[in-house]
């Protein structure tokens, strides 16, 4: 292994702990206030279909709105894909979303589903978020369920798979 995969290695490593930091922040109550320090001073967020927020001062407000709503939540993002080139790097998560938010003054039991694409920068040594689309592709109720609102891509994905035989 030469030098420079080892540096690539670290840097993908790097940059999973900064996502891992994402999900965290977003779920502690006592952390929410460090969620913006990710993010490079022209980053740009795009919370589909809340928002297209560019800058860490629209993140920092936008942040401050999820607190008040957001009684609780846990994110999770898995399957990263990254590519790394030097000081910048792209990423791409599955991501999965459990949360209680305040609608209309009332609590819901949400769950929903999408895709992070992601760039990052290296700033003073740091990896930092320069840009994130957080795309949703279904969000349900725990009371309402899920099937109704699965994509097309998912039904038929889904009808592919032949059921489990229970008695093996």
């Amino acid at each position: 292994m030469t030098e420079r995969d080892l540096q690539r290695l670290l840097d993908i490593e790097a940059i999973k702990a900064i996502k891992a930091r994402y999900c965290w922040y977003c779920d502690d109550p006592d952390q929410h206030h460090r969620f913006p320090e990710l993010f490079t001073d022209d980053a740009v967020f795009i919370e589909e279909p809340i928002g297209h927020l560019v800058g860490r001062d629209a993140i920092v407000e936008w942040n401050e709105e999820y607190s008040a709503t957001c009684v609780w939540s846990r994110h999770y993002a898995v399957t990263p894909l990254i590519t790394v080139d030097g000081d910048t790097a792209t990423g791409r998560w599955q991501a999965l979303l459990l949360s209680v938010q305040l609608i209309d003054g009332v609590e819901q039991m949400l769950w929903a589903s999408g895709t992070y694409t992601e760039e990052y920068r290296r700033v003073d040594g740091e990896w930092l978020f320069s840009r994130v689309h957080a795309a949703g592709r279904w969000m349900t109720s725990f009371d309402e369920g899920l099937v109704e609102h699965l994509t097309l891509f998912d039904q038929l994905g889904r009808a592919r798979h032949a059921p489990i035989d229970r008695a093996l």
